[in-house]
């Protein structure tokens, strides 16, 4: 049986280390995993918020006939039309990347707020020649066109 010389003692020690670095490095990438995904609950969670902090603000308006709206309630009313399409654009997004869970879209309350706002689907029909065709797929599949 042959004596390990220095040079063989280093290498086995080198490839030790670098098999240690390996090992540290996927424990930090899950730890770094973790990390986004509770990142992303947590935007998800305010993206929600946001959007009904902004549509109680505006109730009083949004329960007023449109044609007695002021110029600037016309804007704010469509404005959060604006934020919540953005926001249902954004959800299928990051569903679509793998970044939500696959219960995170509520198609029920999207159907709710597309039945009972005429301005939101007069913002879809006017953006829709704009927007990605995975997007129109999946809302008019799920939400305009759904049955519940």
């Amino acid at each position: 049986m042959k004596k390990l010389d220095l040079g063989q003692t280093l290498g086995i020690l080198a490839n030790i280390g670098v098999l240690a670095g390996i090992i540290f490095l996927a424990f930090e990438l899950r730890q770094n995993n973790q990390l986004l995904v509770a990142q992303t609950s947590y935007a998800q969670f305010n993206v929600v918020q946001q959007r009904r902090l902004l549509q109680m603000q505006e109730s009083e308006t949004l329960m007023k006939p449109e044609e007695s709206r002021t110029s600037a309630e016309r804007l704010r009313v469509n404005l959060l039309y604006n934020n919540t399409l953005d926001s249902f654009i954004w959800q299928f997004r990051e569903y679509e990347a793998g970044r939500l869970p696959d219960d995170f879209i509520d198609l029920r309350i999207w159907r709710d707020v597309w039945r009972t706002n005429r301005g939101l689907r007069e913002l879809y029909a006017g953006d829709r020649p704009r927007l990605d065709s995975e997007f129109i797929m999946f809302f008019e599949e799920n939400v305009v066109n759904a049955d519940e």
